[in-house]
């Protein structure tokens, strides 16, 4: 028997093969396809989580944002220690927080201060380690022991060159308009030259050329002329620590204290010692911050003014609210160790 076999069938049933061949192809193209973005989708979300581990969020409220500014001391590490990691978080809170200035408590290059204007750790430790672009707001600093081991008169001459650097005299004052009706008037002083040992250690010889009676003088006059409802005094030694390391200073507590106290200062912020710390005397009414943990921190201690005491890396964020203002001590993870709040008296 002769059987016919008709070409157009065996065309068809080829492209039924080729076409059934393709779609198992595309189906193994696309299932290839959904499993390489289930993949990836994963691997963004696990970048993310490990992000978010390291960038912490801030944990002051946003509402706290009406005049912020921060405080850092003791940082000079040319980026060692946690001064770098420390400063990236500073960025990130600044993000938020958009503060006006930032304060440094001295102790700004460890631990021979700085040759000149042109001296590379300005780049090392500065420039370079608090480069992004929040931070590019205003510095004022202060003078720390350390610094006064090298040139003073660069720090002052470093002015002319930077942007936010303003370090225009050995020491200073400014006042802010924080609201409507509430003013501030920030103080800084040159404490090193206050202090005894200095004149009794080598090493220090830009002490013997301050006027410590005229800075004394200048002190009463700008706390005693001061009509704003906010009085701030930063200097790089604390008036009361309770640091093993160095704690109180004499000095301080017999010259500057008496004149706070006598014009109604509200805060006295400082450093040198290494840790975070709020003190205040029993029916006191000045609050006592040691901010010193910039770069590195040592054991700390407690006595009978320690309200708050921790040997740990931080910074202070300060924010007026209303008639109100509020210190945060913020450590490396970029959460709030401690914080309390004031008002206008």
């Amino acid at each position: 028997m002769l059987t016919i076999i008709n070409p157009l069938s065996i065309h068809y049933s080829s492209i039924l093969n080729r076409s059934t061949a393709n779609m198992r192809f595309i189906s193994r193209i696309l299932i290839l396809s959904i499993v390489l973005c289930a993949f990836l989708s994963s691997s963004a979300q696990s970048n993310k989580k490990a992000q978010g581990s390291n960038d912490k969020k801030p944990t002051v409220k946003a509402k706290d944002k009406d005049f912020n500014f921060f405080i850092i001391s003791d940082w000079g590490w040319n980026g060692y220690g946690h001064q770098q990691t420390l400063g990236d978080q500073m960025a990130l809170q600044a993000d938020s927080l958009d503060p006006k200035f930032i304060v440094s408590c001295g102790d700004n290059f460890q631990v021979n201060g700085v040759a000149s204007a042109q001296d590379p750790l300005w780049m090392t430790t500065f420039e370079n380690v608090y480069k992004k672009p929040s931070l590019h707001v205003d510095w004022f600093p202060v003078f720390g022991n350390h610094d006064y081991k090298g040139n003073t008169q660069a720090q002052i001459d470093y002015t002319k060159i930077s942007r936010r650097w303003r370090f225009e005299s050995h020491y200073y004052s400014f006042t802010k308009k924080i609201n409507d009706s509430i003013s501030a008037l920030f103080v800084f002083l040159d404490t090193p030259p206050l202090v005894d040992e200095y004149y009794k250690k080598p090493g220090y010889p830009d002490v013997f050329k301050q006027d410590t009676a005229q800075q004394m003088k200048w002190l009463k006059e700008t706390l005693a002329n001061s009509k704003e409802q906010w009085k701030l005094v930063f200097g790089h030694h604390p008036i009361y620590s309770a640091s093993p390391k160095h704690g109180d200073t004499k000095e301080l507590i017999d010259r500057v204290k008496p004149l706070m106290e006598k014009y109604n200062a509200a805060i006295y912020f400082s450093g040198h010692d290494h840790d975070l710390q709020h003190s205040k005397e029993k029916n006191g009414k000045i609050d006592y911050i040691v901010t010193g943990a910039g770069g590195e921190k040592r054991p700390n201690g407690s006595n009978e003014r320690t309200i708050f005491s921790k040997s740990i890396g931080g910074f202070t964020s300060v924010s007026f609210v209303g008639n109100s203002l509020k210190v945060s001590f913020i450590g490396i993870d970029g959460q709030t160790i401690y914080s309390f709040s004031k008002s206008y008296q």
